[in-house]
Order: C-alpha cells, then structure tokens, then sequence
C-alpha cells in the first residue's frame, strides 16, 4: 500500500468518524433512556460507510463516531470504549464485509444491504446492552429493547437509501475504490 493510499484512508476514517458522531449528536431528538440511549435517525451511518467504502472504514467510522458523539453529548461512561466501541463498530464492518458497492445498482443488492445491516445492528444490540447493565446505566433487557427501537428501524431504512444515492457520487470521486 503506497502512502498516498494510506494517507486518503487515514482521512475517510477521520472524516466518517467525524460525520457519525456529529450527525448522532444532531440527530438524536428523542430520549428513551436520558444520557444513555437516545433515537439515532442517523443510525445508518457506519453502515453505509462500510458498504461504501469498506469494512475498516466502516468500523471505525461506527466505533470512533459513537464515541465522540457520547464525548460530545456528555454521555461517555465506563462501557463506551468497550461496548459501545465494539457493538456500533460491528454495524460498519459487518455489511462492508459482506456487501460491495456495485452491488446497490439493483433491487437485490439494496434487499441485501437492508438485511445484513439489520444483522449487524442486532448483533450490535446486546453487545451494546451488557455496557448498559455493567455500568448501571439501565437493566439488559430494557436496554435491548430500547437499543433495538432506536437503532434497528432507521438501520434497515436508510442504509440501502443513503448507500444508492451515495454510490454515484462517490464512484465519481473515486472513493469506492479506497475500500478498506
């Protein structure tokens, strides 16, 4: 790898990273657990980067974003760089793992994106939810639940919606060529 290519890469981590937490923090209205979880409209986002631009992108982008978005809202506790860093990780990495860009261009593809996004959000969901419980932030099970009615729905919308109107624009950059 040249270091030009290291270089770029190093810079959409930084800036995917950059754009989850801000748009998490932007984008979280709703409370369900105060200070803990909240309706994330944009819980999407690693996904999508990890489609777009690969499954290490998109893990940091969900791991560093979800971290700087509970630095930046004053929610950061003891379970963030564990468990939250992990579980929102795995929503970047596991659809760009599984699922490469030119596969968006039909139906078919898009179906996928939605389904192996929503297969990471629910691996993400107790791994998420152990965090909560360990620190006291709220019981496993309500944790699950209110993980899963915050985070699930917008994953399995916006992913494939976001992933095709983005596709175009960043092939034309040459973007999706940096998957890593």
């Amino acid at each position: 790898m040249t270091t030009n290519k290291i270089t770029r890469i190093i810079a959409l981590v930084a800036v995917t990273s950059a754009v989850t937490g801000v748009g998490f923090l932007l984008t979280a209205p709703i409370p369900l657990i105060p200070g803990a979880i909240h309706w994330r409209v944009l819980a999407f986002l690693p996904c999508v980067f990890g489609i777009l631009l690969g499954p290490y992108t998109g893990f940091f982008a969900g791991a560093i974003g979800n971290t700087l978005w509970a630095i930046m809202g004053g929610y950061f506790n003891l379970a963030t760089p564990i468990f939250d860093l992990i579980g929102v990780g795995l929503t970047g990495y596991i659809p760009g793992k599984f699922i490469h860009p030119e596969e968006l261009k039909n139906w078919k593809g898009l179906a996928k994106a939605s389904l192996i996004s929503l297969l990471s959000g629910i691996i993400m969901v107790p791994i998420v939810a152990v965090g909560f419980e360990l620190v006291g932030v709220a019981p496993f099970m309500s944790a699950v639940y209110l993980l899963a009615l915050s985070d699930l729905p917008p994953i399995v919308v916006g992913t494939p919606i976001v992933s095709a109107f983005l596709l175009p624009i960043l092939e034309s950059k040459g973007l999706t060529r940096l998957r890593w």
